[in-house]
């Protein structure tokens, strides 16, 4: 303001400190947010088929959205036992044929709605998984005409229940055991049916005689139980943020759809219903829809970095296969046809 416009309007000249002041504090506000941004614990390095868990940390509350591999997963923070802390957790999960460097972008918001955001990149690790030599029935290798509606009926409803995103989560690590059973066969190895290849095993077969009580490895909803062609009798648990566990080859089951069970909770019995070599339970994880070994998941400690787990390790390996058959054999990802122990084939 030029010094002759101070002189012939005092009063204007009078309300430049003011002004100075307000200034200085809107400046002030500008340069000093309300509140920190949380703190965010994300693993740099995550193996081929593993779920890992990201966790942020305030001192105020605050919700979040978390956006992984094209879905966008809401998070709110939860007081922490620790006075005047929060804390909200996401689980996640790097599909098991996953070579490329995923973005992860974490997008915050106070209680004030003041925003912070910033993007980190997550890198997966190859994983070397077995190979497993089956025999089964003709008709679950190659199926019947008469068969394919109830298979496409089935892998509708598996989609569905996979492809929902539940606010709430309800799951806490460590998971519940959900039998006894040692490993029969592994999360992820290259399945060969009737000397036919097949793509990945999507879920761990663990041992158990018919009848033998299963449970469920966390708090949940029952969001789908009903016999399908290649999982037999199945039922599938929702734990919230698209994490969903499901069980198998029952004999029968103990839970329907709609029902809220809890960690522990007997939800059916093992069997050797649908597409078998024997009486087990079939127990596979899917996060956001991508199936991820569910062994790490049962230890103290969540462990994202290495291949399979020391259990699955002490199976017996298969012999290499000759030459000629090795020819034969058509790579996992080059398959027209899946795995079939989640409704799919």
């Amino acid at each position: 303001m030029p010094f002759s416009a101070l002189v012939s309007f005092p009063r204007a000249a009078r309300a430049i400190p003011a002004l100075l002041g307000a200034a200085l504090s809107l400046n002030l506000a500008l340069a000093v947010p309300s509140s920190a941004a949380p703190s965010w614990n994300v693993p740099e390095k995550v193996s081929q088929g593993h779920a890992f868990v990201v966790t942020g940390r305030d001192s105020a509350p605050f919700s979040a959205e978390v956006q992984w591999r094209g879905k966008t997963i809401p998070v709110k923070a939860q007081p922490m036992k620790e006075a005047g802390r929060w804390e909200a957790a996401v689980m996640l999960g790097v599909p098991l044929d996953e070579v490329k460097k995923q973005p992860l972008t974490l997008r915050a918001t106070d209680s004030e709605g003041e925003t912070s955001s910033r993007t980190l990149t997550v890198t997966p690790l190859r994983v070397k998984w077995i190979e497993q030599q089956l025999s089964v029935e003709p008709k679950f290798v190659t199926p019947p005409p008469k068969a394919r509606k109830q298979i496409e009926k089935d892998r509708a409803h598996t989609g569905a229940v996979l492809s929902a995103i539940s606010p709430v989560p309800s799951w806490k690590l460590p998971f519940q055991r959900p039998v006894r059973g040692t490993v029969s066969s592994s999360f992820a190895g290259r399945r060969v049916f009737n000397g036919q290849p097949r793509s990945p095993h999507t879920g761990t077969d663990l041992r158990g005689p018919t009848g033998t009580p299963i449970l469920a490895v966390a708090d949940g909803v029952v969001v789908l139980a009903e016999a399908q062609y290649y999982s037999g009798n199945a039922v599938f648990i929702d734990h919230g943020q698209g994490v969903v566990s499901m069980y198998g080859h029952l004999s029968a089951f103990a839970v329907k759809k709609g029902d809220k069970v809890r960690r522990g909770q007997v939800i059916g019995k093992v069997g050797a219903t649908g597409r078998v070599t024997g009486p087990h339970l079939h127990s596979s994880l899917f996060v956001q829809g991508v199936a991820v070994d569910i062994m790490p998941l049962f230890e103290n400690r969540l462990q994202v970095v290495g291949g399979p787990t020391p259990e699955v390790k002490r199976l017996p390996q298969p012999a290499p296969r000759k030459a000629a058959s090795a020819k034969k054999a058509v790579p996992a990802a080059a398959s027209a046809k899946t795995d079939g122990d989640a409704g799919k084939k």
